[in-house]
């Protein structure tokens, strides 16, 4: 839990750590804020062990039993109740999303940097033959398709020359 300041004069941002245990002088200034750092991690907590709803239920009706935030949940208790289950599914959802889009550019940086690296092996190969016409060069290094790449290797492995290369691979640009 994060509690951001933005200082316009300065173009600043301080970003301070509010949780329970955290920023102990801010806490001792602001009972509100301490009270809220408490209701939120026990929720945490019963939500390792219960779900979400009776987590947050259980923590409603603790805090009001010992006065913390205790006017405010029992005045708007069904609204907290609502909103606190709401943010937590969506804090839960958030972090499957940030998980299956890490995974996704885990795997598109992998594909990506076996693109290159078959693509310098291509290159290798026919640098072995001569200098390698910039265009040509190019072309190759920007090849994504890695089962391209594969005959283009196989193809620069067989060829006598950089021409020869050109024509078997069917790359019909002047280089």
């Amino acid at each position: 839990m994060d509690f951001a300041h933005n200082c316009e004069d300065t173009e600043q941002l301080t970003m301070l750590n509010i949780n329970l245990g955290k920023n102990r002088e801010l806490m001792e200034k602001c009972r509100t804020l301490r009270e809220y750092c408490i209701f939120v991690e026990r929720i945490r907590g019963y939500a390792k062990e219960l779900e979400i709803a009776e987590a947050v239920e259980r923590a409603v009706t603790e805090c009001i039993r010992e006065d913390i935030l205790a006017d405010f949940l029992s005045a708007q208790r069904a609204e907290v109740i609502a909103m606190s289950i709401f943010e937590y599914n969506k804090e839960e959802e958030m972090k499957k999303i940030r998980a299956d889009e890490f995974s996704i550019g885990k795997d598109a940086g992998k594909t990506e940097g076996k693109a290159e690296g078959k693509a310098e092996y291509v290159l290798d190969l026919l640098e072995d033959l001569g200098e390698v016409p910039v265009g040509l060069r190019e072309r190759i290094l920007s090849e994504t398709d890695l089962g391209l790449l594969n005959q283009w290797h196989k193809q620069a492995a067989k060829a006598e020359t950089i021409r020869e290369f050109i024509e078997k691979a069917g790359l019909t640009e002047t280089f």
